[in-house]
């Protein structure tokens, strides 16, 4: 459609800038060390805003907003719904003749989906860290920022177009910048200004505050006036509610989606075509990126040859952890647990073990030689994607149950029963982030729950197919005292 690409590029940015901007006019209500016997000149300027927007007390008491309004923009209307909730989400959708225009922030992510598009995206660089700060001061504005690692600095008065203002610099701890503008006559946030990502580098946007009305004993511009280097862009708000009950689902991207008409046969079809044709030559990958254990970030490096070996190491402070398997016998070595020389597991992490394997090449590969019976669960759905559900029988008898993303196919998650880690129970092993290996898929992270608490979790970066890996290296080594180690937990 003609025109469709200048509304994505330019209202993507000023509805990025009108979430900031509704944000703190919705609460901005900053704080500062309240440990001062004499208050600042800064101190005096954010109480007088704090009077002014309605008082501490109403500020902090908001936990959410809903707004309805039009925005005037290259000759049409669209219409804009906004939601904010406590402490850091936003949501703020705009509809341009039957076309989406989506942002949206999590609490951890940001992500937004443009006119035309079929799919939202994540936001990335500068343009997500923008978004994070927009969020993090939206429902209660500036209220307990130092607590969040955000600075306030007052840089004096300037005139700006509605008369003279205490221009103030709140700084994010991503370093994000933004100049809000405080009405030195009524201490109401006026103006702000920030640096935003137009598609084309970040250019400096600001968005006048006009049309000040009371809301539930709040004072909130209903009227904002965007200007930027793409011209200028008034925003009207016709309705706010505040407190309102919102479904905490609307701030998360949509996940992947199943089709319920696909059969067992199809499903398997597509799993090996999404495994990819030149999959099946990788015969050795190793793997360098960070492993969470027992509240630790840590360096791990793990290597893996066809048909199931493995061996993870584990730097934690200076102590090597390990946790291996040679397709026979499965071993580890962790001083913080005790362990400080090589021992077997437990003959009941043995199954784990193999799967822990297995995954990188694919769990259902050569199903028909390794005997496995799978059938078909139907439409399931993991974290927020829905899966195609698959139950297995292997030729031991051991039952597990398959999650294979709705739309790429690939492993969501595998949950069985076992010991892993010092600990019986289900066991979930969730999939996801997956990168492009030499033709093999695999998986960024790799979160292992034992009967519903996360154990671990495997943060890979950086892979090396057909490395050179020497098969030893999976065989747990002859223990330094002559008598064998007994088998750890």
């Amino acid at each position: 459609m003609k025109g469709s690409a200048p509304i994505g590029s330019a209202a993507r940015v000023r509805m990025a800038h009108c979430v900031t901007v509704l944000a703190v006019v919705l609460g901005a209500a900053p704080a500062w060390s309240q440990e001062e016997a004499e208050p600042s000149e800064l101190d005096r300027v954010l109480a007088a805003h704090f009077e002014a927007r309605g008082g501490l007390e109403r500020l902090r008491a908001v936990t959410g907003v809903r707004g309805a309004a039009t925005m005037s923009m290259q000759g049409m209307e669209a219409l804009f719904t906004v939601l904010l909730r406590a402490p850091n989400q936003v949501r703020m959708d705009g509809d341009f003749g039957g076309m989406a225009l989506i942002r949206a922030f999590d609490g951890e992510q940001a992500w937004a989906q443009q006119p035309g598009e079929m799919k939202p995206v994540l936001l990335e660089g500068d343009l997500a860290a923008v978004a994070a700060a927009d969020a993090d001061v939206s429902v209660q504005g500036l209220v307990g920022l130092e607590e969040r690692g955000y600075d306030i600095e007052l840089a004096g008065r300037e005139e700006i177009e509605s008369g003279e203002a205490w221009k103030l610099l709140v700084t994010a701890p991503s370093g994000v910048v933004q100049q809000v503008f405080i009405g030195v006559e009524d201490g109401l946030e006026r103006k702000r200004v920030a640096q935003v990502d137009l598609g084309f580098g970040l250019q400096e946007t600001a968005t006048l505050f006009e049309d000040f009305r009371e809301v539930d004993g709040l004072m909130i511009a209903h009227r904002h006036m965007m200007i930027s280097p793409m011209g200028e862009m008034p925003l009207q708000f016709e309705s706010f509610e505040i407190n309102p009950e919102i479904d905490p689902d609307v701030f998360f991207m949509p996940g992947q989606k199943a089709d319920a008409a696909l059969g067992l046969d199809e499903v398997l079809a597509r799993y090996g075509s999404a495994r990819g044709g030149s999959a099946a030559e990788v015969e050795t990958l190793s793997a360098v990126g960070t492993a969470v254990l027992l509240g630790f970030e840590v360096p791990m490096k793990a290597a893996f040859a066809r048909p199931s070996s493995f061996r993870i190491d584990i730097d934690l402070q200076g102590l090597s952890m390990i946790l291996a398997y040679d397709g026979e016998t499965p071993w580890t070595l962790s001083p913080m647990q005790g362990v400080v020389e090589p021992a077997p597991l437990a003959e009941e992490t043995v199954g784990a073990a193999e799967l822990l394997g297995e995954f990188l090449w694919g769990l259902l590969a050569s199903r028909e030689e390794r005997g496995l019976d799978v059938s078909f669960g139907g439409v399931g759905k993991v974290a927020r994607d829905e899966t195609y559900r698959l139950d297995i029988v292997t030729s031991a008898g051991e039952e597990r149950t398959l999650h294979l993303g709705g739309e790429d196919f690939l492993e969501r998650q595998v949950a069985f029963d076992g010991a892993l880690l010092g600990s019986t129970g289900e066991i979930e092993v969730t999939l996801g982030d997956y990168m492009d290996a030499g033709g093999l898929m695999v998986p960024g992270t790799i979160r292992i729950a034992v009967a519903g608490q996360v154990a671990a979790e495997l943060r890979i970066r950086e892979t090396d197919t057909g490395a050179d890996i020497d098969p030893a290296s999976f065989t747990m080594p002859a223990p330094a005292d002559p008598e064998t180690p007994g088998p750890a937990a």
